[in-house]
């Protein structure tokens, strides 16, 4: 009896050891040690390296069969004999330790370098599109996203309204290879992955395909348990190969020269806007439905017609500069031969398709808002180099400081300066005009509330105006939530012209079974003035406020807030009045119910609903909602996440949809 708890309970212990050791997050011990921990506790040196418990459940029961070898059997060569079995998985931990496992399949034979970003990003998360400007007050270099509209200086704390964003942006990519060293050094970064490559598939490829028939062929059915056992040496193989390459490009460092170089810029539009959509179809139960869905998509295509690569990430494009008095300003740029309407084009034809949409369209009305249009010229570099009397010419992006390959033919012949067109936002002070209070910080705000005398406040033709708004009296334990109100004015694609929800809901099927004769009146309506996140969370929450805000009476009051009761929270305006004018047209689909469609066909909701105009100016007004209904989405309010123009794509490509745009 002694011998079978000996057995059992000496590895559990050694296991609990290495528990033990893993839980005080005690070193790894050396490389050398590996195999002597395997032979003697195999479990607890899996524990100790965090391996899955399944591995770890398997090296106990090696190791107890290894005990029993001294213990019940008597038998020193099969303790000796599993233990080794145990010192060799050791080792092979060890191996794994010295060079982390590879995160992805191995580099094809052609794969370009890794793309890095330009300089002057930085290594938190992307912020977008983001444009270099100067503090006023401190002169330091500020990133700025290009559809933030208040920034803040980390050098010294100043808070400023970013203005001018209605024209054209004409900026430029920091040039990473400016210098003869900086073009050098990408060149050689593009020769050692080469050299890597050739040695990879030399060395290393042929272990790949051997381990993959080796675990075929294995047919244990513990296998899956077990590490790779060739993908240490796999591991050990690329390291080497990997420091033959940098070997190799140490060797061929002062033999690579420069022999002649020429920079120029291409010319990029890009594209950041909103694309509203409402739609017409059926959900998955086959019920007739009318859906809507808000998408903030950016893109970018070629301005020239020159064979260059695309402008890739839009992540890419962070920390731009105006091209406006920037050295790269002076290189030749090839001429601009299409306008931003390419991008345009690009998004009607994917607003033929879901963007998110709960149903399968029959009709659909989709609208592209522009929120910030750039031309963004590129730095590119012909470098034609030198090795060992040897020379070649390469086409380097100045923007990645890396190659792109073989340079393809262009004519630079022709190529005309970049000029100095072309405009670039500004930094004001964020102080209220009136009382002359600082404004709070809210980068995404179209229109501020000034804490200090309850004006709201916007930058209207590059200076301050006051904004006329009403409110409901706040109340306890409520927010205030900024909506556009507006009277239906809806003109349909016949010339009707609604004036009332119930007539446009009861008559889209063109009857009016619900109402009969009853006359129209004129009704208001509240839209959301700000932005969600523009995920389910941010759909959810306008769902949930349409019932909420619509339809009931309100006591709503033109003067300012009242600084003896100030609301608990105010929630920040971000969507301006022109884009809740579109906003609105879509916003309008909660109002139909199921039997209001049941009965509808597309062209009538296309003529009656979704082609109609939505005419008039909207008011700013702030509704007392309470907080345990908008407080859980505040986590959703602010800037919504971009989106690529190719992610619209989805699985909708073949779906036969008919479009209405305006």
């Amino acid at each position: 009896m002694t011998a079978w708890l000996a057995t059992l309970l000496l590895p559990t212990a050694l296991w609990a050891v290495g528990h033990g050791l893993a839980a005080g997050k005690a070193p790894l011990p050396a490389f050398w040690l590996f195999p002597v921990l395997g032979f003697v506790s195999p479990s607890g040196l899996l524990r100790w390296n965090a391996r899955p418990f399944a591995e770890q459940a398997l090296a106990w029961v090696l190791s107890v069969v290894a005990w029993a070898g001294i213990f019940l059997v008597h038998d020193v060569q099969l303790f000796i004999a599993f233990g080794l079995l145990a010192a060799a998985w050791g080792f092979a931990l060890g191996l794994k330790r010295l060079r982390p496992p590879a995160t992805g399949p191995a580099p094809a034979a052609q794969a370009p370098p890794t793309r890095r970003s330009a300089p002057g990003g930085n290594d938190k998360p992307a912020s977008g599109f983001a444009l270099e400007l100067g503090c006023p007050t401190c002169g330091a270099q500020l990133a700025v996203p290009v559809y933030h509209r208040m920034t803040r200086c980390e050098f010294c704390g100043s808070e400023h309204v970013v203005t001018g964003r209605g024209e054209t942006l004409t900026v430029v990519v920091p040039d990473a290879a400016a210098g003869e060293e900086e073009l050098k050094a990408a060149v050689l970064r593009h020769l050692r992955h080469l050299h890597y490559l050739k040695l990879y598939d030399q060395r290393v490829r042929p272990l790949v395909a051997e381990s993959g028939l080796a675990s075929e062929g294995s047919g244990l059915e513990s296998a899956s348990l077990l590490p790779p056992p060739t993908s240490p040496l796999l591991n050990a193989m690329d390291a080497e190969v990997d420091r033959a390459a940098g070997a190799y490009a140490e060797r061929i460092a002062p033999r690579l020269t420069v022999a002649s170089r020429r920079r120029f810029l291409a010319p990029y539009w890009h594209r950041l806007g909103t694309l509203y959509q409402a739609a017409f179809g059926r959900d998955a139960q086959g019920l007739k439905r009318m859906e809507f869905a808000v998408t903030t998509i950016e893109g970018s295509v070629r301005a020239t017609a020159a064979p260059l690569p695309e402008m890739g990430k839009l992540s890419y494009l962070r920390a731009l500069k105006p091209l406006r008095g920037s050295p790269e300003a002076e290189a030749p740029a090839l001429a601009v031969e299409c306008g931003p309407e390419e991008i345009d084009r690009r998004v009607q034809q994917l607003s033929r398709r879901s963007a998110g949409l709960a149903v399968a369209p029959l009709a659909i009305h989709s609208t592209l808002v522009p929120e910030v249009v750039a031309l963004v010229y590129r730095p590119w570099h012909l470098a034609e180099m030198e090795l060992d009397g040897d020379r070649f010419t390469v086409l380097v992006d100045g923007g990645a400081g890396a190659v792109e390959g073989e340079p393809p033919f262009l004519d630079l012949g022709s190529a005309a300066p970049a000029g100095l067109a072309g405009a670039s936002p500004t930094l004001n002070p964020s102080r209220c005009p009136e009382c002359g209070g600082d404004l709070a910080f809210a980068p995404d705000s179209v229109a501020h509330l000034c804490t200090n005398c309850s004006r709201i406040v916007a930058m209207k033709g590059g200076r301050w105006a006051t904004v006329p708004y009403l409110h409901e009296e706040p109340e306890k334990d409520h927010w205030l939530v900024p909506f556009w109100r507006f009277s239906l004015h809806l003109r349909t694609l016949t010339g009707e012209v609604i004036t009332d929800l119930p007539h446009l809901t009861d008559g889209v099927d063109g009857t009016y079974d619900q109402i009969g004769e009853r006359p129209q009146v004129s009704q208001g309506f509240f839209v959301p003035a700000f932005r969600t996140r523009v995920d389910r969370a941010g759909l959810k929450l306008y769902r949930r406020l349409w019932p909420l805000v619509q339809g009931r009476p309100r006591s709503l009051q033109r003067e300012r807030f009242s600084p003896v009761h100030p609301p608990e929270r105010v929630v920040d305006v971000t969507l301006p009045a022109a884009e809740a004018t579109v906003f609105a047209r879509v916003y309008l689909a909660l109002a139909f119910t199921q039997r209001d469609l049941a009965r509808a066909r597309a062209k009538g909701v296309r003529e009656r609903f979704l082609s109609a105009q939505l005419e008039g100016e909207p008011e700013l007004a702030f509704l007392s909602l309470p907080a345990d209904v908008v407080g859980p989405f505040e986590p959703v309010f602010g800037r919504p996440r971009l989106t690529a123009l190719e992610g619209l794509q989805g699985d909708a490509a073949d779906r036969p949809v008919t479009q209405s745009s305006s």
